[in-house]
């Protein structure tokens, strides 16, 4: 396994700085996608129960009609409810990104003034 360049102070705090941006946009998004989710759920939902009235039969019968009827709406639904886990999943890993940059600026920093420094030379 090859270890990546070092990184100077600078360029910690612009890694830093994009992951910030990064992570922004992105709980932007998912701000916009649940919403988009309670949209899909909610229509999807009341397809299902519309379809369950209309419908005649036995209780069984009648559920698994309306739930065939609102099966496209459903699969909208899912798929919203996938993309918010996704970002959910996104934003905890850029998260843990800048930790993990907050520990390494540290390390740099700890390791600069480990070194010998004489102003007069």
């Amino acid at each position: 396994m090859t270890s990546a360049p070092l990184l100077s102070p600078s360029e910690v705090v612009l890694q830093l700085s994009e992951l910030g941006r990064e992570l922004d946009a992105t709980v932007r998004t998912l701000r916009e996608a649940e919403l988009d989710m309670a949209t899909k759920r909610h229509a999807a939902d009341m397809a299902e129960s519309m379809a369950f009235v209309r419908a005649s039969g036995s209780m069984d019968l009648r559920r698994h009609l309306a739930r065939i009827e609102a099966g496209p709406l459903e699969e909208q639904a899912l798929v919203a409810e996938a993309v918010c886990r996704y970002l959910k999943t996104r934003i905890r890993a850029l998260e843990l990104r800048v930790e993990i940059g907050r520990s390494y600026g540290a390390a740099v920093r700890a390791e600069l003034a480990a070194l010998p420094y004489d102003p007069e030379n």
